[in-house]
């Protein structure tokens, strides 16, 4: 049992977003400006809500999508690209890509990367391993496609201890995760579970997007996708 919680401490260090372990990765931009992003959708009921939200703000996102949910809700991809946020590949199933044989780690990105093409007319510019999950064969798959691997600088936690339908719940779930985020950030957030069509317990994270919006803008801070984020390092 000590041997097996050694190496899952190891793991977890190795993997760890900031981790000089597996590189090239991104973490993080620069300047007054974040990027706020979105894992393992899309989830109808979640997402769709979620666009709501970012529409009435006018606030940029980047969405990391599975692509067997993306097959299921194509129509969100659409709403997605016509926001002009960015779409990109989570893989297609949400497995470790680290314990896949080569065969199988391709497939994971192409059958994404070709539904992600499929629905929007554009191809993936970024992967995120789930899990946040590389090797040495993740990262070159990731180049041999013309991709760069983005992680992120901060994540949104678990659910809060209690109920989440409050108002001052959600608002100070929002402040807590706000006070974390530094200038250039690339904010992890969830708008589904692995993509299977349920967003169980990480719909609270979406449904705090509106008071993380308020915190984060009444201190000076801009959104912008991904790639805006780094064009500006």
């Amino acid at each position: 049992m000590i041997l097996a919680f050694g190496f899952f401490a190891l793991y977890e260090i190795v993997e760890a977003p900031r981790s000089g372990a597996f590189e090239p990765v991104v973490t993080h931009g620069s300047g007054r400006a974040i990027a706020l992003t979105f894992d393992d959708g899309p989830t109808r009921g979640v997402t769709d809500r979620l666009l709501a939200v970012l529409e009435r703000e006018h606030v940029p996102a980047t969405f990391f999508v599975v692509g067997r949910a993306a097959r299921r809700e194509p129509g969100l991809l659409r709403r997605m690209a016509a926001d002009g946020d960015e779409i990109e590949n989570h893989s297609d199933t949400h497995v470790h890509l680290n314990m896949l044989l080569p065969g199988a780690l391709n497939a994971e990105l192409d059958r994404a990367d070709a539904t992600i093409a499929a629905i929007t007319g554009r191809r993936a510019t970024y992967l995120r391993p789930p899990f946040g999950a590389r090797n040495a064969a993740v990262l070159d798959a990731a180049r041999r496609r013309g991709m760069q691997v983005v992680l992120w600088s901060v994540a949104g936690g678990g659910p809060p201890i209690g109920s989440f339908t409050r108002e001052e719940d959600r608002r100070a779930y929002a402040e807590e995760l706000a006070a974390r985020v530094d200038d250039g950030a690339i904010v992890l957030l969830h708008d589904g579970d692995r993509g299977r069509g349920d967003a169980e317990e990480l719909a609270f994270q979406a449904e705090a997007v509106p008071y993380l919006i308020s915190a984060l803008r009444s201190r000076g801070d801009r959104f912008v996708t991904v790639s805006q984020l780094l064009a500006a390092r």
